[in-house]
C-alpha cells in the first residue's frame, strides 16, 4: 500500500457531488485513483511523443499517404 499524505485542495461543486454519489467508494480514493490514471495517461502520450520522433529520425517524415495514421495519432494525443 502507497504511503498516504493529507493535502488540501478546491474541486468544483459539481464534480464532488457526482462522486459523492458512487455510494461503494469513498471520495479519496476516488480523486486518487482519478489522479493515477491521469498520470499514466501523461506517460503514455511522452512515450507515444518519443517514439514518433524516433520513427521520424530513422525513417523520416511521414507523407501524404500516412494521413490517416496521422489523425489516428493526433486523437490519442488529445485524449485527456
Amino acid at each position: 500500500m502507497a504511503t498516504k499524505r493529507k493535502i488540501s485542495i478546491t474541486v468544483d461543486a459539481d464534480l464532488v457531488e457526482e462522486l459523492e454519489r458512487e455510494p461503494d467508494e469513498g471520495l479519496s480514493s476516488q480523486v486518487n485513483r482519478a489522479i493515477r490514471e491521469l498520470i499514466e495517461r501523461r506517460r503514455q502520450r511522452h512515450d507515444l511523443l518519443a517514439l514518433l520522433g524516433d520513427l521520424d529520425s530513422e525513417y523520416g517524415p511521414l507523407g501524404p499517404e500516412d494521413e490517416p495514421e496521422i489523425q489516428r495519432y493526433m486523437r490519442i494525443l488529445q485524449e485527456p
